[in-house]
């Protein structure tokens, strides 16, 4: 019985070993396990960060799309689809425009750009993407596409500072280039359709007082200041604005001619809009910020300064100062100037 058991007690020491080996691979194993699913957690958040990045910057560009004249860059759904983070940034892929960056908190970048498809479709896209300090990109969104639709007159404020059924003569002389384009010196295929200017009474306009001139023709005054809230305003004649108007943020409607004294609008953005049924008369000691139409002639008088656009159907005579300024004013029986079809 003794000489038996002597090989067992040897045996002892070859078994722990194995064991402390095993206890070491499953120890090992466990480990590598749980880095992995840490790796793989982080790896999912970075990427939900950097999707919420590009929500962020879609949204940030759409806030601050003012009309259809800021989305120049032809690009097509493949190709933005198929991008990188830095391959959406690179300006060379889009015709040498810059990609516009929103305000994302480190670790997270966002960046956005206006494109128009060569279907003529108009989009903001975006990207995000969380950042390491060295620069190197641990996560990247999918592209996030937001069609905008325009309605037409809103296309066309934002595409002319003035823009004539007729000729245009500014105080340098007749002028139908660039943003300055009257019908009457252009050959037919080059001419721009001008809509239809609706003069009825808008649905909830606010209807103006109508007194009687001294020829017994219909006129409305208007003389108030601040911000209008914006109301849209009906004239069931000629409108008057008078010299002590000092206001923002309205739409007026004239069934005649319109005669604007005040200074209209607010210094960061137009949000105005004249629609009248004859001609249009600019004579201001201030500044008129506005969207201006008319069915017939429009007149900016000398000395006079205008920061907008106009369209008549008529004849444009432009005497005075002038700067195209887009902005986001109500447009009596028009879509919304910009809204939000669908996020792709």
């Amino acid at each position: 019985m003794r000489e038996s058991a002597m090989p067992q007690a040897g045996m002892a020491l070859p078994i722990v070993l194995v064991l402390l080996a095993m206890a070491a691979m499953l120890g090992t194993a466990g480990l590598r396990s749980s880095l992995t699913a840490e790796r793989l957690a982080g790896n999912l958040k970075a990427s939900v960060q950097a999707g919420m990045a590009a929500e962020v910057a879609a949204s940030r560009g759409w806030a601050a799309l003012n009309g259809s004249g800021d989305i120049t860059v032809e690009s097509s759904q493949e190709m933005s689809e198929s991008m990188t983070w830095h391959e959406f940034l690179d300006p060379s892929h889009f015709q040498g425009e810059p990609a516009r960056l929103a305000d994302c908190a480190a670790p997270r970048r966002c960046a956005y750009r206006y494109v128009e498809e060569a279907s003529r479709r108009h989009f903001v896209v975006a990207m995000g993407a969380v950042m390491e300090g060295g620069g190197r990109v641990l996560a990247s969104s999918e592209p996030v596409r937001v069609a905008v639709v325009f309605s037409r007159l809103a296309e066309l404020f934002s595409r002319y500072v003035l823009l004539a059924g007729g000729e245009v003569a500014t105080g340098e002389g007749r002028a139908s280039a660039s943003r300055i384009h009257g019908n009457a010196a252009q050959d037919e295929g080059e001419r721009v359709r001008i809509p239809y200017t609706d003069t009825s009474p808008p649905e909830g306009a606010v209807s103006l007082a109508v007194g009687s001139d001294e020829d017994g023709l219909p006129y409305c005054r208007f003389e108030e200041s601040g911000d209008l809230g914006g109301r849209v305003y009906h004239c069931e004649g000629r409108l008057e604005i008078g010299a002590a108007a000092r206001f923002h943020n309205a739409a007026f409607v004239a069934r005649d001619d319109a005669h604007l004294s005040g200074e209209i609008g607010r210094a960061s953005a137009v949000d105005v809009a004249v629609l009248s049924g004859g001609d249009i008369r600019l004579e201001a000691p201030g500044i008129v910020r506005g969207w201006l139409m008319s069915a017939g002639d429009a007149e900016l008088a000398p000395g006079t300064a205008l920061e907008g656009a106009i369209i008549a159907h008529g004849d444009i005579q432009a005497s005075g100062a002038l700067a195209h300024l887009v902005g986001d004013p109500v447009l009596p029986h028009a879509p919304r100037e910009k809204r939000l079809l669908s996020w792709e």
